[in-house]
């Protein structure tokens, strides 16, 4: 009869490594790493020595698995170098950790099929919640986050769609209020130049400057979008392109400050001066619209903000156990136009 297989040993210390080198029980030990205010001070002292002592890390997955808690709150994000993402990360992570919170980011490229991949393996592990940076689901993706029964928070876009939880901005309004300021100062040939991100973004965004450009009487046929990232390659050969479409394009609303910077590093090499004989705004300007010159006229999103006007209704939503997953709660934290020299013709 073949011997029954032995689990292989981690090397790591155990829980009952460190109630041995303390001389206490093994429940004593859980006690006073789960609720240490049950255990004495010179107790609890003793058994924080072993544990450094054996530099014994708690097996927190055992843990959630039977206590059916998790102090884990899972978040996918499109983009490692989109500043909305690093803006909103930062200070989303910091305020989750004061509640005890542990956040583990994933990076799903803005690809749906990974989305989905990454969703089957976190919610596989239980964490305490989902966060997804965007607004664009596949079928499958949705249906996977619906029947989860744990909160979920979808952030940036607001949307009447959202699974559960929602804070963000009104893309669409932005880009039409930003569309509308160029029309009041005389601009008439006004382009659009998109990257990739979050597509329900984009087309919401299009579609704001789609609405103030027949609004205003004007024709909405100078845009460029593309599937590839927001760069300021895209910037400059965007606005090449649609220069060659037309030749009479005074104006540009980019997506991204990438783009913008793009685009105005495009005039400079043409001499085309800017605002004079060219505008160039954005639609989520961070510290490279400040800092450029002539100061590129932006959309301002207060990332921080958002970041912890999420992290409290997250949090609000995990431990309120009377309010069931699913229930929605939304947040619009609007945004402000912040004019600048890219676009002021005096």
């Amino acid at each position: 009869m073949a011997e029954p297989r032995k689990r292989r040993s981690t090397g790591r210390a155990t829980l009952a490594d460190v109630a041995k080198l303390a001389g206490v029980g093994s429940m004593t030990v859980s006690r006073a790493l789960r609720t240490p205010e049950q255990v004495s001070d010179k107790l609890r002292e003793k058994i924080q020595q072993a544990v450094d002592e054996l530099g014994y890390i708690p097996n927190k997955a055992a843990g959630a698995l039977a206590s059916g808690q998790s102090d884990t709150i899972a978040m996918l994000i499109p983009s490692m170098t989109e500043s909305a993402c690093g803006q909103f990360t930062g200070p989303f992570q910091s305020h989750l950790a004061k509640r005890n919170y542990q956040l583990q980011i994933s990076y799903t490229g803005g690809v749906l099929e990974q989305e989905e991949k990454i969703l089957t393996n976190i919610l596989a592990s239980s964490p305490a919640a989902i966060v997804l940076f965007g607004s664009e689901r596949s079928a499958k993706g949705r249906k996977l986050l619906e029947a989860c029964n744990i909160p979920v928070l979808e952030v940036n876009e607001i949307t009447p769609l959202a699974i559960d939880l929602n804070v963000g901005v009104d893309h669409y309004q932005a880009a039409k209020v930003l569309t509308q300021q160029l029309i009041a100062q005389g601009f008439k040939n006004i382009g659009f130049i998109g990257g990739h991100g979050d597509q329900a973004i984009l087309n919401k965004q299009l579609r704001g400057w789609q609405a103030a450009m027949l609004e205003g009487y004007l024709t909405p046929d100078h845009f460029l979008t593309s599937h590839g990232q927001a760069s300021i390659e895209l910037g400059a050969e965007g606005l090449a392109k649609l220069l060659l479409r037309e030749r009479e394009l005074d104006a540009l609303i980019c997506t991204h400050e990438n783009i913008a910077m793009g685009a105005l590093f495009e005039c400079q090499r043409r001499v085309i001066k800017v605002p004079t004989s060219m505008a160039i705004t954005c639609l989520d300007g961070a510290d490279y619209c400040q800092q450029s010159y002539p100061g590129i006229t932006a959309i301002h999103v207060d990332y921080p903000d958002m970041a912890i006007k999420a992290s409290e209704l997250l949090v609000e939503k995990i431990e309120d156990s009377d309010t069931p997953a699913g229930s929605a709660g939304s947040v619009n934290i609007g945004f402000q136009l912040l004019s600048r020299a890219s676009s002021y013709t005096g």
